[in-house]
């Protein structure tokens, strides 16, 4: 058994003092309790002094491979740059991508995150063929190259097997996404199941309505519900792609995903940038929760969600560092805030009640809510949990000035992950001195 004293607790009753977590040989959170109460000899514990240690943030959408892109697609790629421009950047480099490669940049970029705060990864993958499509001789060696490099990182993976299967609505896939794509779905659910037959903790992505035919979408959905395997999709980032659903369905991106049967409480719709009061009311409705990506949305000139309409629904939030362009879980909460007061032209628009601070709300979407998009039992330190942490330095100089009342509007308005100073990972410590 192991005992960490730090100053501060974050539980569910709040920022707690002298308390002391117990945490067993399996990494799993024991007990928590009041050291002024109970009796345990110092040199059994090991002291945090000026911690506060919080639960480990999720990182919900991560493609991995495009850290490498970070600041290299800001000069002009075309007359009027957009999402569309940037997609033949990220094709050309995932065509340089080999398992050995990909193994190496998923290792640096997930100890990256680690140390920013995130314990748990959520891994939309779908570099999975050589350039051409030709499968490798081992059919998941780039899925196994991912969950290697997040084992020796010692970060938690959840792979999200992504289905590709074309360029667009009812055309062949474009030279650069071949080898993103499954001859079938029947093969492509074959890779998926080696790999949750062996235990690797799984999610079926289809990557979207554009990429993925109807019987794709339907036989990838049963499976999920088969196997209470979380089912993450793309829709509604691009104006473009809602007006070319239209033109063929007839209807909107996130209509089309309930008519597919693609709708249910295990689904994440990643962005939902420009969803519609009607694909808003279908979420709520299919209990489905949205992952937002603001670091990337700004970078790829997306958009703003619309968060007073999803909050307003009770829809959960969660967010994802998507393309990597930048790697800090506060950064990234406090654009979800900032952008949201942008768009409704006020302040305080992500709180749980209408007297209430951000601060609690930002926590529950960077750790709770994401850990269920997921399907991880984490996200919040109590027991029976991991032991996924984050240690936050209360004395840093850019924490100054907090009280317990407002400690994380201090963090998430007035720091960023230069204040986390070490992370823990199913109790033990994989970031940090």
């Amino acid at each position: 058994m192991k005992h960490l004293a730090p100053d501060y607790v974050y539980t569910p009753a709040g920022l707690q003092r002298n308390t002391c977590i117990a945490i067993s040989d399996d990494g799993i959170i024991d007990s928590i309790f009041d050291l002024e109460t109970h009796a345990i000899a110092p040199t059994n514990v090991d002291a945090l002094p000026g911690i506060a240690l919080l639960p480990g943030f999720v990182n919900v959408h991560s493609h991995v491979f495009q850290r490498a892109l970070r600041g290299h697609t800001h000069r002009p790629l075309s007359s009027k740059d957009t999402f569309w421009t940037w997609r033949n950047a990220m094709y050309a480099e995932a065509q340089r991508l080999t398992p050995e490669t990909l193994y190496t940049l998923a290792q640096k970029t997930y100890q990256e995150m680690l140390a920013a705060g995130y314990s748990s990864v959520g891994e939309f993958h779908y570099v999975h063929h050589q350039p051409g499509g030709q499968p490798y001789a081992e059919p998941n060696a780039m899925s196994e190259a991912i969950l290697e490099a997040g084992r020796e990182a010692g970060i938690r993976v959840v792979l999200l097997m992504t289905a590709y299967a074309q360029a667009g609505f009812q055309q062949a896939p474009e030279e650069g996404q071949r080898r993103f794509c499954d001859d079938s779905v029947e093969a492509y659910l074959a890779r998926v199941e080696a790999l949750r037959s062996k235990g690797v903790p799984v999610g079926v992505a289809p990557h979207s309505i554009r990429a993925v035919p109807e019987h794709w979408f339907r036989a990838v959905a049963d499976y999920s519900r088969t196997y209470h395997l979380p089912l993450h999709v793309h829709a509604d980032e691009q104006i473009a792609e809602i007006e070319q659903c239209q033109a063929v369905y007839g209807c909107t991106p996130i209509e089309l995903l309930e008519r597919f049967g693609a709708l249910g409480p295990g689904t994440t719709i990643i962005h939902a940038t420009h969803a519609n009061d009607t694909e808003i009311g279908l979420l709520a409705q299919h209990r489905s929760t949205v992952c937002v990506c603001p670091t990337t949305e700004g970078d790829l000139g997306d958009g703003i969600a619309p968060y007073a309409e999803l909050l307003a629904a009770n829809i959960p939030l969660c967010i994802g560092s998507d393309s990597n362009t930048r790697l800090d879980p506060i950064e990234e909460l406090r654009w979800a805030e900032y952008s949201a007061r942008m768009r409704y032209q006020r302040r305080r628009v992500l709180v749980a009640d209408e007297m209430g601070s951000p601060g609690p709300l930002l926590l529950d979407y960077g750790t709770q809510s994401g850990a269920r998009a997921l399907g991880l039992q984490t996200g919040v330190i109590a027991p029976g949990l991991p032991a996924d942490f984050i240690g936050v330095d209360v004395n840093h100089p850019a924490m100054a000035g907090w009280y317990s009342d407002d400690f994380l509007d201090v963090l998430f308005f007035g720091a960023s992950s230069e204040v986390i100073t070490q992370t823990w990972v199913g109790g033990r410590k994989v970031s940090g001195k």
